[in-house]
């Protein structure tokens, strides 16, 4: 069946090389420092709960700059300086979208407050009845929501392997995305620009876990790009569909599908919700897990490699996909994918518990002058991302380039397992 090979597909995001390895790092120059921009910094939280709102999308408005806030709600945008910008705005699922005047944050962090905005199903007319038939009409109208032209997107690449509470493995960089249009079969390409990488090893570690696919694999998550990875025509009978809400993205209504795995069908698809919006259709948003009923079938998508000895038992999975509207037309703008796994040894009571994140995040964008990666600079699908980067502890290591804020958690493994790395830039 199509959808299963592109479930298949998807697997690159997490399939997991294990291996028996030393790692030796080497000592280098640092990069030159950047002074043609400035930073505004912040958190974003619940305005009635107080609690942090994560993945917010923080923009320059009037420009296609942007960023997400990390899992603790905080955010960090870099904005040239030869660009007047005079607003910043917060954008996310179920809030009301607010924006705040650049001058307020004046070199000091701040608190932003987003309110709830829901909508009960009576404040509108839902059409057509059959959910079904609107993720089928969502499909069909994919050329018409979503580029026609191929777009240059500079992007924010992060990935991370943490072994219970600690980091033991953080990989990011700066990439260009080669946007392939959304009108006719063609892939998209990445090239990395800039990239670094902390790795605590441990001399009595054994078992190193390497994520497979890099940027270009979570790219697969484009689900408008690649609507096979979740619904395809063959594979919408083996879900269940219902419409329970309305949400607000953008300050625009969007109906709220959720979609759950018929039981009767053994194979591992997901479970999950799409944002569709009410007036055009388009998809805005999906939030899926895949469905670990059949937990032996589930681990042979991801492990590609491990010793005998071993079992590996995936737990739990959640992928996330987010697009942003401009001039009527919808572009990708985030994609995480986190697994969580289990693993033991026979004959041993103890056990461990692995969770691989992997994200990307779309910080700038333009459709002017847009040409193919060459065929020798682009990264393929199938790479081991953290062996294309090297270690690194410069905190002015991205300059002007805009990222995801690292949890604290994230620079403390840093600092004190990295060193420095000298950037090429040819």
């Amino acid at each position: 069946m199509k959808n299963i090979y592109n479930l298949k597909t998807l697997s690159f995001l997490v399939i997991m090389f294990l291996f028996i390895v030393n790692t030796v790092y080497s000592k280098s120059n640092t990069v030159a420092k950047y002074s043609t921009y400035y930073t505004i910094k912040g958190k974003v939280v619940d305005d009635r709960t107080k609690k942090p709102i994560v993945f917010v999308t923080v923009a320059a408005v009037g420009t296609n700059i942007a960023t997400v806030t990390n899992s603790d709600g905080e955010f960090v945008l870099n904005i040239d300086k030869s660009i007047n910008v005079r607003q910043i705005s917060f954008k996310y699922i179920a809030y009301k979208n607010k924006t705040v005047s650049i001058e307020t944050f004046n070199n000091k962090e701040v608190l932003i407050r987003l309110k709830s905005n829901s909508v009960s199903l009576k404040e509108v007319v839902i059409k057509p009845n059959n959910p079904r038939e609107l993720i089928e009409e969502a499909l069909r109208k994919i050329p018409d929501n979503y580029s026609s032209e191929p777009n240059k997107m500079i992007a924010f690449y992060r990935e991370t392997i943490k072994k219970r509470k600690k980091y033991v493995s953080v990989s990011e960089a700066v990439v260009e995305v080669y946007k392939a249009p959304y009108n006719r079969v063609s892939n998209d390409m990445v090239k990395l620009y800039k990239g670094r990488k902390s790795s605590k090893i441990k001399s009595q570690d054994t078992i190193i876990m390497k994520l497979r696919g890099g940027p270009k694999g979570i790219l697969l998550l484009d689900i408008a790009k690649n609507p096979g990875v979740l619904f395809d025509s063959e594979s919408l009978k083996l879900y269940s569909f219902q419409i329970n809400e309305i949400a607000n993205i953008n300050d625009k209504q969007n109906y709220v599908i959720e979609f759950n795995q018929v039981k009767d069908f053994d194979y591992p698809l997901f479970d999950g919700k799409v944002y569709i919006d009410v007036n055009t259709l388009a998809i805005t948003a999906t939030e899926f897990s895949l469905n670990l009923r059949n937990k032996e079938s589930a681990t042979r998508l991801f492990v590609k490699k491990k010793p005998f000895l071993m079992t590996i038992t995936p737990e739990s999975t959640k992928y996330i996909v987010k697009y942003s509207e401009y001039n009527g037309k919808f572009y990708f703008s985030h994609a995480r994918g986190e697994i969580t796994f289990k693993v033991s040894w026979k004959k041993r009571l103890l056990n461990s518990k692995y969770t691989v994140v992997s994200e990307i995040a779309t910080t700038d964008r333009t459709n002017k002058n847009v040409i193919k990666i060459p065929l020798k600079n682009r990264l393929k699908s199938n790479i081991i991302f953290e062996e294309k980067v090297r270690p690194y502890t410069d905190q002015d290591f991205w300059g002007k380039y805009n990222t995801i804020k690292p949890e604290e958690s994230i620079e403390k493994t840093i600092k004190k397992y990295g060193v420095k790395l000298k950037i090429n830039n040819s």
